[in-house]
Order: C-alpha cells, then sequence, then structure tokens
C-alpha cells in the first residue's frame, strides 16, 4: 500500500480542540453579528413604517408604495454594508477549519493513533523485545491484559507484533485492539473535527439565510441534530 507524504504538521489533541474552540467563538460572533443586523433591520422598517403612516395628502396606495420601496433600499443598503464584516469571518473561520481538516488522515483511524501512542516510549521497546517470539495465543493474551489495565505502551507494542504475522494467524485484528483501548486522543479529536465541521456549517448556513433574507428551517433542524451527536462529557462545554 502506498500513501502520498505532505508537509502537514501533526496537531496534538489539544492544539486540535483550539481549532474547534476558534471555530465555536467565531459562530458565535457571527450569529451576533446578524442579530444585529436583523435588529437593524426591523428598527428601519419600524421607522419607515411610521413616517409613512400618516403622511399628509397621499393616498393610502401610494403610501404602502412609498414606504415599501424605501423599505427595500434600506434594507438593501444594511446587507451590502454588512458584507465585509460577513465576509470577513467567513475568512477566519476558513483558516482553523482548513487547519483541522488536514488532520483527518492522522487521526482517522484509532490503530494509527495507537501505533504513535507510545513512540519513543522505553516500555513499549521493552515489550516488543520480551515479546518477540510469542505466539498467536500470546499475543491475544497480551492484547486482553493491554485493554484490561489501558497499558497503552503494552497495546503498541502488540499491535506492532500483531502487523509482522499473517492476517489469518492474528488472535485479534489491529482495528479491534486499538478501537477496544478507546484512546482519549483518538476520541476527542473525532469530536473536535465533528464540532469544527458543525460550526463551519453554522457560519455558512447563517450568513447565506441573511444574504437570502430569510432563514433555513431544514438546514437548522439539521444542525440541531448534529449538535446532539457532540459528545460534550467528553471534550468539555456545554450545549447551545
Amino acid at each position: 500500500m502506498k500513501i502520498e507524504l505532505t508537509q502537514t504538521p501533526l496537531l496534538s489533541p489539544q492544539q486540535i480542540g483550539e481549532l474547534a474552540s476558534n471555530l465555536d467563538a467565531i459562530h458565535s460572533r457571527v450569529l451576533k453579528a446578524i442579530e444585529r443586523l436583523n435588529k437593524d433591520v426591523a428598527s428601519r422598517k419600524n421607522e419607515i413604517a411610521s413616517r409613512w403612516k400618516n403622511a399628509p395628502g397621499v393616498g393610502a396606495g401610494e403610501l404602502a408604495r412609498f414606504a415599501q420601496n424605501e423599505t427595500l433600499a434600506a434594507v438593501r443598503q444594511i446587507r451590502d454594508n454588512s458584507k465585509a464584516e460577513l465576509d470577513k469571518l467567513l475568512k477566519d473561520a476558513g483558516t482553523p477549519h482548513a487547519q483541522l481538516a488536514g488532520q483527518r488522515p492522522f487521526y482517522d483511524s484509532p490503530v494509527k493513533v495507537l501505533s504513535r501512542a507510545a513512540l519513543g516510549d522505553a516500555r513499549r521497546t521493552e515489550y516488543i523485545q520480551q515479546l518477540t517470539h510469542a505466539g498467536p495465543a500470546e499475543l491475544g493474551h497480551m492484547a486482553q491484559v493491554a485493554v484490561g489495565t489501558r497499558n497503552v505502551p503494552l497495546a503498541s507494542a502488540v499491535l506492532s507484533l500483531l502487523d509482522r504475522l499473517p492476517t489469518k494467524e492474528r488472535p485479534v485484528g489491529p482495528v479491534e485492539l486499538a478501537t477496544a483501548m478507546r484512546l482519549d486522543d483518538f476520541l476527542k479529536v473525532q469530536e473536535y473535527i465533528k464540532l469544527g465541521d458543525l460550526r463551519l456549517q453554522g457560519i455558512l448556513v447563517a450568513i447565506r439565510a441573511w444574504n437570502a433574507g430569510k432563514a433555513n428551517p431544514l438546514s437548522s433542524v439539521q444542525l440541531a441534530l448534529s449538535e446532539r451527536q457532540i459528545d460534550r462529557d467528553l471534550i468539555g462545554g456545554d450545549d447551545e
């Protein structure tokens, strides 16, 4: 199997969490900005309606037409003036999300995370040396010991030795072992990436709805459902 090497730096779960947190903050700023803009629109509509309501010497039909034309122009001006602000927020979100997305190849499998979890740890080296000549039965038992004691260096060593065995002789699959270890680094990063994707999607939906002059109920429901799928107990933070 060949892989394409890139210059993408490997970030720690903490650094990835900071990227997700940054996107979370930008998302909040976007929602607050649009809330403010909607209040500006409502205020201008009320002001225009009130001013034209009892204009002397003008028929009711003309009053309604004049008020509508001025309202459309005022709302258009507010939207035009908001473009630079919202474009900057979207651009600000693009950078951390791109960095977040760049981490997917490093964290898309628990096997990858476990394989590098104890690199440089003397215990991993010692375990590999001790188990170099172990057969499938012993490796299977050591895999169970690693899971039962949450011994990451041992699990990483067993994973390395399993890779040397023909597939049919492996007492446990690499994915099964890595998944059973429930590595915090792997689990947390999955949630951080989900949160980052959700926040960028929320930013896009909010800005598009504002530009279109309407809400997007279907997207809003989908975002709310996706929000519930994030494990807040794992990564911290409260549901909005």
